[in-house]
């Protein structure tokens, strides 16, 4: 058995391209194990990472300077800090991760640097040189679709959280619901899973296992492995609460599998997942997103809307107020007016009975001329107070013709002021009602 397995790697290392086309027991070999001595140079063969471009690429960007450069210094500490490797900052561990990482954030700057990366280029570290691990990156990234899990918008990442919700529906409604009614949704675990490839707590015998299922079959794995670790853990999630329960979901679930690397992959690759059911998910996914980006633009577009009638209802109101307040001034003039005119009326009267007397006395004063022939002084008097008075009359009555006119036009203008009120009040009805709807 030990020799026949020997005689696979040996043929598998010496002449990978032909042997991966006449062998179909590479699936079956991986999957029992990749011997720890040659794992790094197995990876790079399954990816096709070998490339003289790219490792000359890596030297000549390990010459600039990356704008992220504090940020990746800030978290090499944080990457395996229990891991003799990595736990010197000056050593080559620390090393190895920056270099990769930032060469990384370089090459593809619309990815630049995101936290998580190194806990990727670590397990690489551990089996290969770091320029042989900044290739290999570059293939999980571009070629096995790691990429989308680190873009600005991590549209990869968001796409698989949902096909892993799905088939934990499918395969395990029981736990799916207990989570659910538990407040805890993929986000809060499976995403620091996804975007680590379980690095960031699994032990590193764990890591390295899944990582030798990826190379081989694809970046999809990661939910065989995902789905294997809930449901071994079923009976522990189901009693547990919610604190309780997320703790156990990002640091206890691979307690089971800790000192058996071999019968997790078993486990994982027990469950299949067809590459259908997944592509199914992922347009149904699309769809989603789609309508949730209709009903976002439908929703945006109602509340400029809703602020555009507001703004026009506010204005209005506005306007409805300063009409009141016109009418107001209005009807306080109009009263004012209406006692001028009683006043002026008043004083017509009397100007009328005052005429009317002194019409009679014109009327009596030729008598009294006749009568008095004598006394002329007297008459030239009672001629200037006649004149007098003459005058005094017409201007009274011109004084009571422009009072009449004012009296018309403040009455015209008062039934325009409720013409232009009735109309605006009309219209705060009208946008009242559509803004109920």
């Amino acid at each position: 058995m030990a020799l026949r397995i020997l005689d696979f790697w040996a043929g598998f290392m010496c002449d990978y391209q032909n042997f991966n086309k006449v062998n179909k027991d590479i699936v079956k070999h991986i999957r029992f194990g990749i011997p720890p001595s040659i794992r790094g140079m197995v990876w790079q063969l399954l990816a096709g990472s070998k490339n003289e471009a790219s490792v000359s690429d890596y030297i000549h960007l390990l010459k600039q300077t990356s704008p992220y450069d504090k940020m990746i210094q800030r978290d090499l500490a944080r990457t395996f800090p229990g891991h003799t490797y990595f736990k010197d900052t000056d050593g080559q561990g620390q090393e190895g991760l920056y270099n990769v990482v930032r060469a990384y954030s370089l090459h593809d700057d619309k990815v630049g640097y995101c936290q998580g990366l190194a806990f990727i280029v670590g397990p690489m570290l551990l089996n290969m040189p770091d320029e042989d691990a900044f290739c290999l990156l570059i293939q999980l990234m571009e070629k096995y679709g790691l990429r989308g899990h680190f873009t600005p918008e991590m549209e990869g990442l968001q796409l698989r959280l949902y096909q892993f919700d799905a088939l934990m529906q499918e395969h395990f409604p029981h736990i799916a619901r207990h989570l659910k009614q538990q407040g805890i949704n993929s986000t809060m675990y499976a995403s620091q899973w996804f975007m680590t490839l379980f690095a960031y707590k699994f032990p590193l015998n764990l890591v390295f296992r899944i990582y030798d299922v990826i190379f081989t079959e694809g970046i999809s794995s990661i939910f065989k492995f995902g789905l294997a670790l809930l449901k071994r853990n079923q009976t522990t999630i189901l009693g547990l609460d919610f604190e309780q329960l997320l703790n156990f979901l990002k640091d206890g679930l691979f307690e089971d599998y800790k000192t058996d690397d071999r019968r997790f992959v078993s486990d994982a690759c027990e469950l299949v997942i067809p590459a259908k059911k997944l592509s199914q998910l992922a347009k149904e996914y699309k769809q989603q997103l789609k309508k949730e980006q209709a009903d976002a633009n439908t929703m945006e577009e109602f509340q400029r809307l809703n602020l555009t009638l507001k703004k026009d209802l506010e204005d209005l109101e506005t306007k409805t107020n300063e009409t009141k307040r016109e009418k107001e001034d209005v009807d306080i003039q109009l009263r004012e007016t209406i006692n001028e005119l009683r006043s002026l009326q008043d004083e017509h009267t009397s100007l009328a009975t005052l005429v009317s007397s002194l019409k009679d006395a014109i009327n009596t004063l030729p008598r009294k001329i006749e009568a008095a022939a004598t006394h002329h002084d007297e008459f030239e008097k009672l001629c200037n107070e006649n004149a007098e008075l003459t005058s005094k009359n017409s201007n009274l009555e011109d004084q009571l013709q422009k009072a009449e006119a004012t009296l018309i036009d403040i009455k015209m203008q008062y039934a325009e002021s409720e013409n232009e009120r009735e109309e605006l009040h009309k219209r705060l009805f009208e946008l009242k009602k559509i803004m109920s709807f």
